[in-house]
């Protein structure tokens, strides 16, 4: 007699659970997908679980969340019945709390796995949730954070997690070679290229093969539906985990794919911070890496310069960009005041000149807010001579201009 398969298994026990599951969110049909709606889901749906093993309430509880946010994700009409195309804001709140939920569920340990079939059925979650998001309907990436999340919590912590991550990538590449094959069959559903790219691309890094790692996230990056938000936290990992060598490895050949997605890099940044402090031998390489970011990674390139003591190399930047000091608070420039006052005396000067090119009061209002702030660098520069003939020499010059000299008499600049 033949014995089940492992997936037949999985499905049977799979299936016991939805049919429960799902039986007890028929009366909630007709709601509205709002939180009260999650909340009152989960209620019920846990309110009938069967007793099971902590590892298998584990693995119930996500099946409940992760049919809950289907349900969320295609709200109907409450008076139709059909699907709505699109979400409402107390829907998105909705979807945003599941979501919560399934991370927090996520990233608490997997309970010690007692039964072979426990297993078994982890691996039919793991299947489902592969399987819908490669198919996420929605633009979210909700399920594809949730299947990271599946991996690095649960799956990794498993003896045998070498060669599970070996058949997913036999499996993640049999679902593209099938996506490839019904690319023109208009009743297909539409196959999510980025989340399964980024998805090869996080089975690859947790093999230790960041090099096509690396490679499926380029691949992603060049198509019109990438978001950086959307990768995998390899540098967040990385870290926690103190390989700063592979840290500073992912730093450096990340900067052309978030410097094109105009990212938010203060964590960018920051995992460089943490680099440098194991291995201070890599401390050119974070400079020519956060040049490269320029324009974009401009302000954090400017934090670390100062944190540095690079002075100079601050100030050449900012003349070059065209900054002007009157977007600094005065508390973010005292490094430079305390340790190399002559270096700001340019970049006043410039902002103030830029301002004056304006010709009207508001222009002129700006300039000797600046002009006032230089007046104290020359004191503090001991040049008092120095700022007293610049003064009378730009009074001169502008004493025309009616306004100007109006706010140079409000400011004390002149008599």
């Amino acid at each position: 007699m033949n014995q089940p398969s492992n997936e037949s298994v999985a499905d049977s026990i799979l299936d016991r659970w939805r049919r429960q599951i799902e039986q007890q969110l028929i009366p909630l049909e007709q709601e509205i997908r709002n939180v009260t709606y999650t909340e009152q889901a989960l209620e019920q749906c846990l309110r009938i679980m069967p007793d099971l093993t902590p590892v298998a309430a584990q693995l119930y509880r996500l099946l409940v969340e992760l049919t809950i946010y289907s349900r969320v994700m295609k709200p109907l009409h409450r008076t139709t019945g059909s699907t709505t195309l699109s979400l409402g804001y107390h829907t998105r709140l909705a979807a945003t709390e599941v979501q919560n939920r399934l991370q927090q569920l996520l990233s608490a340990p997997l309970a010690p796995l007692e039964q072979a079939e426990e297993r078994v059925v982890l691996g039919g979650l793991l299947k489902e949730l592969r399987q819908s998001m490669l198919y996420e309907v929605r633009d979210t990436h909700v399920l594809l954070t949730c299947y990271y999340l599946l991996w690095r919590g649960w799956l990794m912590s498993l003896p045998q997690a070498v060669p599970l991550l070996e058949r997913e990538l036999k499996l993640l590449e049999r679902a593209f070679a099938q996506a490839d094959q019904q690319k023109d069959n208009r009743q297909a559903p539409r196959f999510a290229y980025n989340s399964g790219m980024l998805a090869r691309s996080y089975i690859y890094f947790l093999s230790n093969e960041d090099e096509q790692a690396l490679d499926w996230i380029r691949q992603a990056a060049e198509r019109h539906d990438f978001y950086p938000e959307r990768m995998p936290d390899l540098m967040g990992e990385l870290a926690a985990a103190e390989q700063w060598e592979r840290l500073s490895w992912w730093l450096e050949q990340l900067v052309p794919v978030l410097r094109r997605q105009y990212s938010d890099l203060q964590h960018y940044g920051d995992y460089w911070e943490l680099v440098i402090q194991q291995l201070p031998d890599r401390e050119s390489q974070m400079w020519q890496a956060l040049g490269r970011m320029l324009p974009l990674g401009g302000r954090i390139y400017e934090d670390r310069l100062l944190a540095y003591g690079k002075y100079r190399e601050w100030m050449d930047y900012q003349l070059s960009a065209g900054k002007d000091p009157a977007n600094y608070k005065v508390t973010e420039l005292k490094p430079l005041e305390n340790n190399a006052p002559e270096l700001l005396l340019p970049f006043y000067h410039q902002a103030v000149e830029r301002h004056m090119s304006h010709k009207n009061r508001d222009g002129y209002k700006a300039a000797v807010k600046l002009l006032k702030r230089l007046s104290k660098l020359y004191a503090k520069l001991k040049q008092d001579e120095v700022w007293r003939e610049y003064m009378e020499q730009f009074a001169a010059q502008h004493s025309r201009l009616r306004a100007l000299q109006e706010e140079l008499r409000k400011g004390k600049l002149i008599p």
